[in-house]
């Protein structure tokens, strides 16, 4: 018993280490810069860096992920090997200000519960690599449509008030405040989103 006590006591710093790694999402919380190829690797916020990426691009630029993105696949060296991968198979993208999924779905509020908005997206650059050379920039318009993604499942679907009220039935109580509250169904799905995610908070590790 004083074996099993005292191995205890070693671990327990390291496991309230482990807990202060992670910190509760805010508004104000800002995602590594780089390219997430899973859910996983966004959970971990531990991206593909932009300067772990080969390509022409200035890995400092504003424009960089535009100019990555409108390409078919890009590459990066891994455990000394070279990882090839489609653009149109990553998680998504952090700019160091907003986060995407996929390349045309900013987030825009994040949580257990995540509602996204499909945006314009950049899918040719004629120029990039010269600085004094001007670049013609095809875009890629988006709907403005809105979009659910679950953080436990990553199940993807359009912001409807079935698949909505799914998600909320795994809080029944919030689930009976939902059906009694008052408004537009888009309104109130739009609020009840932000209460579930305040009810059941979401942990994500400081970015290096």
């Amino acid at each position: 018993m004083r074996t099993i006590v005292i191995l205890a006591a070693l671990f327990l710093p390291f496991a309230h280490l482990s807990a202060q790694e992670k910190v509760r999402y805010t508004d104000d919380f800002r995602f590594a810069r780089g390219i997430y190829l899973s859910l996983s690797d966004w959970k971990a916020n531990k991206p593909v860096k932009p300067e772990e990426i080969i390509s022409e691009g200035d890995p400092n630029s504003p424009k960089f992920f535009q100019y990555l993105l409108a390409k078919e696949q890009f590459r990066f060296p891994r455990n000394n090997e070279i990882v090839y991968v489609k653009t149109g198979d990553i998680f998504g993208y952090s700019n160091g200000r907003d986060i995407f999924y996929g390349k045309q779905y900013r987030f825009e509020i994040i949580g257990q519960i995540n509602l996204l908005e499909e945006v314009d997206v950049v899918d040719s650059y004629s120029s990039f690599i010269n600085p004094g050379e001007q670049y013609q920039a095809t875009r890629a318009e988006g709907t403005g449509k809105l979009y659910l993604l679950d953080y436990e499942t990553g199940k993807f679907t359009r912001c409807k008030p079935k698949e909505a009220e799914a998600l909320f039935r795994r809080d029944p109580q919030l689930y009976q405040e939902y059906k009694q509250a008052k408004g537009s169904k888009k309104q109130r799905i739009h609020n009840f989103i932000k209460e579930y995610n305040f009810r059941h908070p979401t942990y994500f590790p400081r970015g290096n």
